[in-house]
C-alpha cells in the first residue's frame, strides 16, 4: 500500500493501472455531468479494471490491448446477444481516454490503446419518423386519454426529448406568445428521480408552439 501511495504521489508510471484509475477519477469526475460519469464508471468497473487492474501502467503492451479486445468481443448481454459495434467502440474509447490522460498529463510515453486500433465501429441507425397522417391516426386513437394525448401532442409538434417533456412545469409555457421553454430534463439515476440540465448546452431553447397546441395545453393545465 505504501509503495502504491508513493508511486501515485510521484506520478510514477510504474504504478498499477488501478491506482492510476483513482487519479483519473479524481481529475475527470468533477468535470462531467453525473449521468455521463455513471456510464463511464460502469464501463471502467466491469469492462476495464478486471483485466488491467494488476498490470503496471508502463508495462501494458499493444498485445495486451488486443487480448483484452478479444475477451470483450466474446462477452454477451444478459439475454445472450452480442454487444453492438457502437458499444464495443465506446468501451475501447474509455480505455483509450484513461491512457491518453496518462500521456497528456502524467508523462506516459505512449497510448497503446490508440496504437492497437479500435474495436467495433459507429453504426449510423436510420431515424424513423411518423408522417403527419400516421401521427394524426395515432392521436385519434388516444384522444380519450387526456394526459397521454397532451403529452404526445407536445412531443410531436415541438420535437422535444422525452426527458425534457417529463421535466416540464406550467411555468415553462407562455400562452401569450405561444412558446415553450426547455431548460431541464428528467432522468432516473441510481433509482432516484432527478432533474438535470438538458443533454447539451444548445438544448436550452425556446420553441414556438402551434396555436392549437397552445390552446390544448392551456386548457389541460387549467383543468388540473
Amino acid at each position: 500500500w505504501e509503495r502504491a501511495f508513493k508511486l501515485q504521489k510521484d506520478q510514477n508510471m510504474d504504478m498499477y493501472f488501478k491506482d492510476f484509475v483513482e487519479i483519473y477519477i479524481s481529475d475527470k469526475k468533477p468535470r462531467v455531468k453525473h449521468n455521463t460519469w455513471l456510464t463511464k464508471q460502469h464501463i471502467i468497473e466491469t469492462k476495464i479494471l478486471p483485466y488491467f487492474e494488476k498490470k503496471k501502467l508502463s508495462e501494458i503492451r499493444t498485445s495486451d490491448i488486443l487480448s483484452w479486445q478479444n475477451e470483450i468481443m466474446k462477452q454477451t448481454k444478459e439475454n445472450g446477444t452480442a454487444y453492438s459495434q457502437t458499444y464495443l467502440k465506446t468501451i475501447h474509447n474509455q480505455l483509450s481516454a484513461i491512457l491518453n490522460h496518462a500521456v497528456n498529463m502524467y508523462g506516459l510515453k505512449v497510448n497503446v490503446a490508440r496504437r492497437a486500433g479500435n474495436m467495433g465501429k459507429e453504426q449510423s441507425k436510420e431515424m424513423l419518423f411518423w408522417t403527419q397522417e400516421e401521427y394524426l391516426e395515432f392521436a385519434e386513437s388516444i384522444a380519450d386519454k387526456e394526459e397521454s394525448f397532451v403529452a404526445f401532442e407536445i412531443l410531436y409538434w415541438c420535437g422535444i426529448r422525452l426527458g425534457e417533456l417529463l421535466a416540464l412545469t406550467p411555468a415553462d409555457f407562455d400562452f401569450e406568445t405561444n412558446t415553450l421553454r426547455i431548460n431541464k430534463s428528467f432522468q432516473c439515476l441510481e433509482r432516484k428521480d432527478v432533474i438535470t440540465d438538458p443533454k447539451t448546452p444548445k438544448s436550452n431553447r425556446r420553441i414556438i408552439m402551434p396555436e392549437f397546441l397552445s390552446v390544448e395545453v392551456n386548457e389541460y393545465i387549467n383543468r388540473l
